[in-house]
């Protein structure tokens, strides 16, 4: 997956929580800030400047895959930076991204400081519950995808009502829908829409749900609002399935369009969230054979 830009992008909306991720004494207000050491041509994934000026510059490496020299690296950088910045106090983060990335390359490994991403998440969701930072990157630790499509709803709904201005917010939400497309690379872009709805609002409270009716009344329907309404959710329905669980057999449209109105108002929240077409095929069966009776 990609990360080193999205990871930027999570910490540049709040620096802080680098350290509060890695267990280490906060600076107060600071930067997340992009760093080439010139002198080798090579860029470091980010340096963190604090304002006030007796706190230590950190020079933060974001690890997901084996390196060997990663800690070689990251010192050299950290004396690139302290020279930049008239001798002032460095130190080192590298945040790996799973157990076994860690090379332990002494006497380096002493002297920076390292965390393993998804060994530290599930205790930082415990000490800070609701806290955005472990919602963002679930997905990127999470291992089971059937685990991880039955969380994505209630993690995005973290991340939208997180405390954050919302061009933060927007920055999150977008790393996060970024890295739920990559683990769901077969999914198209409307069924990962899809997963992260939770509490649907009344189909004809919807802007899609309202298109869908107009579009069966601007077609003429000379048998009334109702039966126009009617038909627009029988063809958001067909739609729905159509992009989820491709092909739709002919005995289940038939099936659908015999439902009562109401009945295809609640499919239609059923199948933007159901697993597979088999559990839709199932509710169908339970709820016409509520109608027989």
């Amino acid at each position: 997956m990609k990360t080193d830009k999205q990871i930027f992008q999570i910490f540049a909306v709040q620096p802080q929580w680098l350290f509060e991720l890695a267990g280490m004494p906060t600076p107060g207000a600071c930067s997340l800030l992009p760093f080439t050491v010139k002198s080798l041509e090579r860029e470091a994934d980010g340096i963190v400047v604090p304002v006030d000026a007796t706190q230590p510059i950190t020079v933060v490496e974001f690890q997901f895959q084996r390196d060997e020299r990663i800690y070689t690296r990251l010192v050299t950088e950290m004396a690139a930076v302290q020279e930049a910045h008239a001798m002032r106090p460095v130190q080192g983060l590298i945040m790996f991204g799973r157990t076994g990335l860690d090379p332990q390359t002494p006497p380096w490994s002493r002297i920076v400081r390292s965390v393993v991403l998804k060994e530290v998440l599930p205790e930082f969701a415990r000490t800070y519950a609701g806290h955005p930072l472990a919602s963002v990157f679930q997905p990127l630790v999470e291992e089971s995808l059937p685990t991880l499509e039955t969380q994505a709803a209630g993690l995005y709904r973290v991340l939208r009502g997180a405390d954050l201005d919302e061009r933060h917010r927007d920055v999150l939400l977008g790393v996060f829908a970024d890295w739920l497309g990559q683990r769901f690379p077969n999914k198209h872009r409307r069924e990962l829409e899809m997963m992260m709805i939770e509490d649907l609002p009344p189909v004809e409270e919807t802007v899609w749900g309202r298109e869908f009716i107009e579009i069966g009344e601007k077609r003429g329907e000379k048998r009334g609002e109702k039966r126009g309404a009617e038909l627009a959710l029988n063809r958001a329905v067909q739609v729905c399935l159509k992009v989820r669980f491709p092909p739709v057999p002919k005995e289940l449209s038939q099936r659908i369009r015999q439902l009562e109105i109401s009945q295809k108002e609640r499919l239609l929240e059923f199948a933007l969230k159901a697993k597979s077409l088999e559990a839709v095929e199932k509710w169908i069966a339970r709820h016409s054979a509520k109608t027989r009776e």
